[in-house]
């Protein structure tokens, strides 16, 4: 990460610097994954899922936005990078609610590729 991005993520409140973090952990874990580490890799990426949720939670809990600094593209960004976390909320849930429903794990799958998308956005604006 450039110093740069560090700089224009400090624009981020501490929540959604955590979240952004716990975001860029599922994207890695799941290159880990990919990477052929199996055993290692499931672990990791259960881990950060389990993160990004616990992040979320208390991203929406205490409902934190970009500052103001940060200008009208961060904050449209933002605002989408939200709108995924929520979905990938929703679908954890139910995922978690039933382990056994294929539709639910699907919608998990693609509530993380769209947080992963929103992510890889959002880094576009801070840099």
């Amino acid at each position: 990460m450039t110093t740069t991005t560090l700089h224009r993520v400090s624009a981020l409140s501490g929540g959604a610097q955590a979240v952004v973090a716990a975001a860029r952990e599922l994207r890695e874990a799941k290159q880990f994954l990919r990477a052929g580490h199996l055993v290692r890799g499931v672990q990791r990426h259960e881990r950060a899922k389990r993160e990004l949720y616990q992040a979320t939670h208390a991203l929406t809990g205490s409902g934190p936005t970009p500052t103001e600094s940060g200008g009208a593209p961060l904050l449209d960004s933002f605002q989408a990078f939200l709108v995924a976390l929520q979905d990938f909320r929703g679908a954890y849930d139910r995922r978690r609610a039933d382990t056994s429903d294929g539709h639910a794990t699907r919608a998990l799958i693609e509530a993380e590729k769209k947080v992963i998308g929103e992510l890889g956005r959002l880094e576009h604006v801070l840099n």
